[in-house]
């Protein structure tokens, strides 16, 4: 892209990575004193989910590929899958692990210039977002350096290779790939305006309240 960026690209972009991608293990992520905050939030309720078995949506990654969720829906109090975030998922993944479109799309943000490691609340996370038919966006975080396999404006299908995972951004240094979809482009929008959506996966085990926290689940063949 020719030219820096616009200083409201930076704002929302660092929105995006201290509020929409926050770390599964980080207690207090989100900002203010973690065991102040924690004792005053109620536990949330996630509802909402499609029938699986028809879902759009397909696992993140290959087919035959397993991955374990580290972060699942309605996180507890003090964790980072809450609010407008609460729709979202960490898989547990190795750095340079490949990682899959799970619907099809065009891509409208990729970030990847961090490198693993660099591990903060806000201002280095690496990621890719597609936009889908119906203008929802998946959001795929916490990529490896030069981790994107796609460019802004490609067009991907469910189970194209898209980019490899990697330890950038609010991790908690425990690498992973967070995905979410969102209402609209989280990056240029916020996450206020677009929060994230339930979602429910086809190619996999029976899921028909979204994919559970500690369970591994295995991507199967799709059509």
């Amino acid at each position: 892209m020719a030219g820096g960026p616009k200083s409201s690209d930076l704002l929302s972009k660092v929105w995006l990575l201290g509020a929409v991608i926050c770390s599964a293990i980080l207690a207090g992520c989100g900002g203010g004193d973690a065991a102040s905050s924690t004792s005053m939030e109620a536990t949330e309720t996630c509802t909402g989910y499609v029938d699986w078995q028809t879902s759009a949506y397909v696992l993140p990654y290959p087919v035959g590929a397993a991955y374990k969720v580290i972060q699942g829906n309605c996180s507890p109090p003090g964790n980072g899958h809450r609010g407008v975030n609460r729709y979202a998922y960490d898989f547990d993944m190795a750095i340079g692990t490949q990682f899959s479109a799970a619907r099809s799309g065009v891509v409208v943000e990729v970030e990847q210039t961090h490198f693993d490691g660099q591990v903060a609340a806000t201002g280095f996370d690496n990621y890719i977002v597609i936009r889908h038919s119906d203008g929802t966006a998946g959001l795929y975080g916490h990529i490896t350096h030069n981790g994107s396999l796609v460019g802004i404006g490609d067009s991907v299908i469910p189970g194209m290779p898209i980019g490899l995972s990697g330890n950038t951004g609010n991790t908690a240094n425990i690498p992973h790939l967070h995905f979410a979809t969102h209402q609209c482009d989280p990056v240029t929008g916020g996450s206020d305006a677009c929060p994230t959506l339930p979602v429910t996966f086809r190619n996999t085990d029976v899921n028909p309240n979204g994919l559970q926290v500690g369970q591994t689940y295995p991507a199967k063949p799709f059509n």
